[in-house]
């Protein structure tokens, strides 16, 4: 009995001991609940006051950052406003209809690959000639398939200069100011500046159109043309944007081209450069599209009119100098609108003439007239100030 009852007296002192402990622990544990909340609060607390800080520090420096962009903009505003109106042709994005180019933003900045393709904008280049154009170009400028498109846009120029594929050297100097329009691939050369060891002189092209004029050219810095043009009788074409190949040039997997392509709007009229007779029409035409050959007895060569739109003639028929044969177009082989016009010797048809150096072809140059020789200096200027030269010539070091 005794030992019963002292065990169950000891049970007793066991829970009594137990429920002691158990509230002991229980506040120590929400004493230390209660300290690691209030520290946690003082902590975020804290933190807020810190963000809130950077947070005004950012909107600060970012108000500050959108003044002095503004500025910028504000200091830069009549440089493209002189741009604007001074150095875009009037481009074709299809069939050749005249864009507006107010909304065109221009960016003084070096060639960037990560513009995107189809965004207009004005780049410069400032290079030395290695190996070959196209691998100056491609080398330094990362366009994949576009760099050959733009090396063939400089080669159009320098092709009034020296032989591409002859003069140039290593070592030589190119300048090159262009803007990229809408279609891939489409550049417009704005002003190249090229420095030649082989020929020991500097050649310069620069874009302008004057006042009234359809399309624009390119001249050198005192204002003389550097394309030759035909006096307006003997020309195939009444206007044209520009000349897009001469003959000698030479294609991908194919010959030496034959003729001349005068880059122009579908429909432009087409004439007669001398008088003689159509000894054919609309042969081969899955090539050469709609097209007239004209033999000219005195001159002892027949003319060629490639890929027209229209055919005004028949075969025999005789016609005069300046006389308006057909419209020009996009027909046949051909990736855009122009004409296709070559000089071929009468008894040897493998004979070729180039029409500014044939002899029974007059030619001249244009020159800026005294009334736009002001605006078109202030032009060129723009060009030259699109060079940062810092900039610029740490690359070439670099290189």
């Amino acid at each position: 009995m005794q030992s019963q009852f002292f065990v169950k007296n000891h049970g007793k002192n066991i829970r009594k001991t137990f429920s002691l402990r158990m509230l002991f622990n229980l506040l120590f544990v929400t004493s230390l609940g209660f300290n690691m909340y209030f520290m946690a609060c003082q902590y975020e607390l804290s933190s807020v006051g810190s963000a809130y800080e950077v947070g005004s520090q950012v909107k600060k420096n970012t108000e500050e950052s959108s003044v002095e962009l503004h500025s910028a903009a504000l200091k830069r505003q009549p440089l493209e406003s002189r741009l604007k109106t001074n150095i875009h042709e009037e481009e074709s994005v299809q069939g050749f209809n005249l864009v507006e180019t107010s909304s065109y933003k221009v960016e003084r900045v070096l060639f960037d690959p990560s513009i995107q393709p189809n965004k207009p904008s004005i780049q410069t280049l400032k290079l030395k000639v290695k190996n070959s154009l196209n691998y100056t170009i491609c080398h330094k400028v990362k366009l994949g398939d576009e760099c050959d498109s733009l090396a063939a846009h400089i080669a159009r120029l320098m092709a009034w200069f020296l032989d591409v594929n002859k003069e140039m050297r290593n070592g030589d100097g190119l300048n090159v100011v262009y803007e990229r329009l809408g279609n891939e691939g489409q550049f417009k050369i704005l002003q190249l500046i090229y420095t030649s060891n082989y020929l020991k002189k500097t050649m310069e092209a620069n874009f302008y159109k004057e006042r009234g004029a359809k399309y624009g050219g390119y001249f050198d810095r005192n204002g003389k043309e550097i394309s030759q043009r035909i006096v307006k009788e003997q020309s195939p074409i009444d206007e044209y944007m520009e000349i897009v190949s001469l003959p000698g040039d030479f294609r991908k997997g194919r010959r030496g081209h034959a003729g001349t392509d005068f880059k122009a709007e579908v429909g432009t009229p087409i004439r007669s450069t001398f008088d003689g007779r159509v000894s054919r029409a609309n042969w081969n035409r899955r090539a050469n599209g709609y097209c007239i050959e004209v033999d000219h007895p005195n001159q002892k060569i027949k003319t060629r009119y490639l890929h027209l739109s229209r055919v005004l003639v028949k075969r025999g028929q005789y016609v005069k100098q300046g006389e308006i044969i057909g419209k020009s177009g996009n027909t046949g082989r051909s990736f855009a609108p122009h004409l296709h016009y070559e000089v071929r010797g009468r008894s040897n048809k493998n004979t070729v003439y180039n029409p500014f150096d044939f002899k029974y072809h007059k030619t001249y140059q244009r020159d800026i007239s005294d009334q736009e020789r002001g605006e078109f200096k202030e032009t060129v200027s723009v060009y030259d100030a699109f060079y940062d030269k810092n900039k610029i010539e740490r690359n070439v070091q670099a290189d």
